[in-house]
């Protein structure tokens, strides 16, 4: 999952040297906030809890976005939309494919923290 770096050099500009340190601690946040989307979103499936489901797709697309990850977040979106229409019969095939694609995401961010 390619990591958009004009995104992030909105935050440098902004953040200046407190860019590295923010951004780390970022980071490190979604290693855990991340998973538990994931799987509160799996937990929501099992319940027919589109609602649930809905909220947490979105929040983990927002997440995504503050990373410049505009890919994985657009996967998140198309979760997000499926679980609003109640469609989580295709929700769940497509979550499957997220969660794969979280686990290069982590990747990138972890290749990304070491270069702060």
């Amino acid at each position: 999952m390619p990591i958009d770096s004009a995104a992030l050099d909105e935050y440098r500009e902004v953040l200046g040297e407190e860019f590295a340190p923010f951004f780390i601690d970022l980071i490190e946040t979604f290693f855990t906030s991340g998973p538990a989307y994931i799987q509160t979103m799996k937990d929501a499936l099992a319940g027919n809890d589109a609602e649930t489901f809905t909220r947490s797709a979105h929040t983990l697309k927002s997440n995504c976005k503050t990373f410049g990850a505009f890919e994985f977040a657009e996967k998140a979106f198309e979760l997000e939309k499926l679980g609003s229409e109640k469609n989580l019969k295709a929700a769940k095939k497509k979550l499957a494919r997220l969660e794969k694609a979280y686990k290069q995401l982590v990747i990138d961010l972890e290749e990304l923290r070491d270069s702060l």
